[in-house]
């Protein structure tokens, strides 16, 4: 599947950064400023000068126009403070700085580069830090001022794993499988009763015959967890009482031997399953699934009608499309799982060949398989949750745990 440029996301354009009035010397309302005050006021343009301007000798950039983002984003970029370089920064030292604010996830630095990410849960939050922090001197830092910008998710990974864009093809060189009919037609309807059998069920579990709670709207689709649920607010393993049992459904293990046949790379031993289902016009928004959460692979099979799923990589600026036919498997793993997102667009049609083909109901069937050890060593900072602040966290409980 070849890739192409994601035209939502141009390559950065041309900017005189001294027309920028987000960096212009503040102006005096009534009275001239004194002698003191110009002194501060010539020093600070100058430090700010001076940071904007390694920061685009290390990019080999001319300008910052749509590099930076004038509204508040979940990410933070410190100009001049970096590791190995200008800064001298470590991850402590700048987590001494961010992580009293709430929302705080995580600090990336990269090597040799004179600046830094510093990413939160919102964009809200972050911009309670932002106003905390930009152009004041740090005292972690000796009281260095630091310049601080938004990110746009992308921007983040542009600048945090940047990858040229040349031969970047999603294929199963890079982990991307697709298997079209994968299951039979009499197998999907079997598939389908058996949800509806799951369900009736579960309705006879409960009282006065209210609606299962093991089904839940996120946003406009529906999803149901098999052997471990999905916290959709922190993006990691749920409560286990979420779940609508947990053992996988007898149904679902002879497709599972399937993938191996079909797939004979497939070693895993998936235990968690997550059945959706997409009332036409819905979708989901550009992610990937949890690196410390979930290990190296992941399966959907698709049911019902056809869509597209969307591929990305934010690093590169790549951007591919897969017709998800009914009956279908797709099988990320390695690059295509750590490093790619994917997504369905939110919309009633798709374009296919010129031609527009109206969205119906579409279910489908994610396998994953719970990591362990809540550790990943991918080279995607951008998309990687290792060392979210949270994640960090449960490695150290369980870790207790283990040791009493």
């Amino acid at each position: 599947m070849a890739c192409s440029p994601d035209l939502h996301n141009a390559p950065f354009a041309a900017l005189d950064l001294s027309s920028d009035s987000e960096h212009s010397a503040p102006q005096s309302d009534n009275e001239p400023l004194s002698r003191r005050e110009r002194k501060a006021q010539f020093r600070l343009n100058k430090h700010r000068t001076d940071a904007y301007a390694a920061f685009l000798r290390s990019e080999n950039l001319q300008s910052t126009a749509h590099l930076f983002d004038p509204q508040p984003r979940k990410t933070l970029c410190i100009i001049n403070l970096g590791f190995g370089a200008a800064g001298c920064s470590t991850s402590s030292r700048l987590e001494q700085v961010f992580s009293a604010f709430a929302g705080f996830e995580r600090v990336v630095l990269k090597h040799n580069k004179p600046f830094s990410f510093a990413r939160f849960r919102s964009g809200d939050e972050a911009k309670i830090a932002y106003d905390a922090v930009h152009e004041k001197p740090c005292s972690a830092f000796g009281g260095k001022l630091l310049f601080i910008e938004f990110l746009t998710h992308v921007q983040f990974a542009r600048l945090a794993d940047h990858e040229p864009q040349s031969s970047q093809v999603l294929d199963e060189s890079r982990g991307l499988f697709y298997v079209p009919d994968f299951i039979t037609e009499s197998e999907e309807r079997l598939i389908m009763q058996s949800i509806r059998d799951d369900e009736e069920r579960e309705l006879r579990g409960t009282q006065n015959n209210e609606r299962s709670d093991k089904w839940f709207k996120i946003q406009d689709r529906f999803v149901k967890h098999y052997g471990h649920s999905f916290d959709y607010h922190t993006k990691h393993v749920g409560d286990a009482s979420l779940a609508a049992s947990l053992e996988l459904p007898t149904w679902i293990h002879p497709y599972i031997e399937r993938i191996r046949t079909v797939v004979p790379s497939y070693t895993c031993q998936p235990d968690q399953l997550t059945i959706q289902r997409y009332p036409p016009g819905s979708g989901i928004a550009f992610h990937t699934d949890s690196h410390t959460a979930f290990t190296d692979t992941l399966v959907i099979v698709s049911l019902g009608t056809p869509v597209q799923m969307d591929f990305r990589k934010p690093g590169a600026s790549c951007f591919t499309t897969v017709d998800l036919q009914p009956r279908s498997l797709v099988l990320m793993t390695g690059e295509a799982r750590y490093g790619w997102e994917h997504a369905i667009r939110i919309r009633r049609s798709d374009l296919i060949d010129g031609t527009v083909r109206k969205r119906c109901e579409r279910w489908s069937l994610t396998l994953r398989t719970i990591s362990q050890s809540l550790m990943c060593s991918c080279s995607y900072s951008a998309l990687c949750d290792s060392n979210d602040a949270m994640v960090r966290d449960l490695r150290s409980r369980r870790q207790t745990k283990n040791h009493t």
